[in-house]
């Protein structure tokens, strides 16, 4: 019966449309009811977005996204609603990408996406902007590669800088993986095979890099107007000292994660300027200690763990509701088995993602060579980021969820290629396609 579906499916594109809604409907019920049953109270970051959202003097972080927290908020909804309605938007709208982006007969890679996706529910009644941010630089990739969206050129490239610059402020860390990202980019394309390429990526590196700045700079004109200089410069540089500066270079403590020890350090050095006390800390200790901490975060950089149950169950709130009822005991067992799980659908994803990157260059590589690497640049520019700055698992939610979005773009893009060769070489097609793949596409 299933393999009925899927042929019918195949041979029906609209098909897929239903398929698309029912999955949604299920995700979107799912957080809602795990949201209901647990009601996480905001804590920690999740707090700090809650409190600052709507309110300029309060910033230290979060760029557009915070101020987007801050519409359900001014109407009077709870964290836990205004939570699922900014996550189950981001959610409707990356499954739409998903399908959209996805030429495949089989829409496997969107299919990468919805798993994804599935797997971080439990995250979705949090007040947290990861998936927020996610959905700016996914919005971005669709706007690069869609060639059906009827848009002046000029008023395409204009969204896709914007949609950037709304991820990369809501999330800084996006600017330093986009600036990896594009420095690794720039040095393929200095190599003797991608000299003499006409590729199509390196428009798109540039357009990542403009966009990446715009985002910075929004976010560092909402720090300056905060006027709470002195906070920012602590809870922007702790992430550096924990993951590098004051790091233990030994597993059972933590290498690279976040610390107290990190956040008094980053306090203590508030007198000196940031290059001054990071040159100064780098000098204290060998060379070879530095690479020690690497060593010891690497396994949790190439293989980051999972992280949406974990934050819901372990929220303040919901672990006292639980350690208070008389079978929390067995709780906690069921609690550990699915744990079990989480990380085994991870770790299965994790690979058809890498799957997917690999299979992307071998298909397009002949076309565009450049373009062909931009979906395995992506998780090597977040190893290369992380090797430096603190490590938590859902800092690599977007690494998993884009991966297979950037796939989707450049087969897009690359596609789009062929059938603007294939319209030039057909006089009576060649007029309409390339203007259609032009200014208007």
């Amino acid at each position: 019966m299933w393999a009925r579906m899927m042929e019918r499916a195949g041979a029906q594109p609209h098909s897929w449309h239903y398929l698309a809604i029912a999955q949604f409907l299920l995700l979107a019920m799912a957080a809602i009811i795990l949201g209901i049953w647990w009601h996480p109270e905001p804590h920690s970051d999740w707090l700090y977005y809650w409190n600052a959202a709507g309110v300029s003097s309060a910033y230290e972080r979060g760029g557009i996204g915070i101020w987007l927290l801050a519409i359900p908020k001014a109407m009077g909804a709870s964290p836990l609603v205004a939570a699922l309605f900014l996550n189950i938007s981001a959610l409707g709208w990356l499954f739409w990408l998903a399908y959209r982006l996805d030429g495949s007969r089989w829409r496997w890679l969107a299919q990468i996406v919805v798993a994804i996706l599935f797997l971080i529910v439990p995250f979705m009644s949090l007040v947290q902007l990861d998936l927020i941010a996610a959905t700016g630089l996914a919005t971005a990739f669709w706007l690069l590669a869609d060639e059906r969206l009827a848009l002046a050129a000029r008023w395409r490239s204009l969204l896709v800088l914007l949609a950037l610059a709304m991820g990369v402020s809501t999330k800084p860390q996006f600017a330093l993986i986009l600036w990896t990202l594009v420095g690794l980019g720039a040095m393929s394309g200095l190599l003797p095979f991608f000299r003499r390429e006409e590729s199509r990526g390196r428009r798109v590196l540039l357009i990542l890099l403009v966009g990446s700045i715009l985002g910075f700079l929004m976010d560092m004109g909402l720090r300056q107007l905060s006027g709470r200089t002195e906070q920012i410069r602590t809870s922007s540089a702790v992430t550096l000292y924990g993951g590098l500066l004051v790091s233990s270079d030994q597993p059972d403590q933590g290498c690279g994660y976040w610390s107290i020890r990190a956040a008094e350090a980053a306090r203590e050095d508030l007198s000196r300027t940031l290059p001054t006390a990071v040159i100064e800390r780098l000098q204290a200790r060998p060379f070879q200690h530095w690479l020690s901490v690497m060593r010891c975060k690497a396994p949790e950089i190439l293989n980051p763990p999972p992280f949406a149950l974990y934050w819901l169950i372990e929220s303040p709130n919901v672990r006292a509701n639980i350690n208070a009822t008389p079978n929390a005991a067995e709780f906690q067992k069921r609690y550990y088995q699915a744990l079990a799980v989480e990380r085994l659908a991870y770790g299965w994803l994790k690979m058809a993602v890498f799957f997917a990157c690999v299979l992307t260059i071998l298909r397009v590589w002949r076309r565009d060579r450049l373009l062909s690497l931009l979906p395995m640049l992506w998780p090597l520019s977040f190893w290369c980021v992380h090797l430096v700055f603190e490590i938590q698992g859902r800092y690599f939610l977007s690494l998993f969820l884009l991966a297979p979005l950037l796939c989707m773009m450049v087969l897009r893009m690359t596609t789009r290629r062929d059938h603007e060769m294939a319209g030039t070489s057909n006089p009576e097609r060649s007029g309409r396609l390339v203007e259609g793949t032009g200014e208007h596409a």
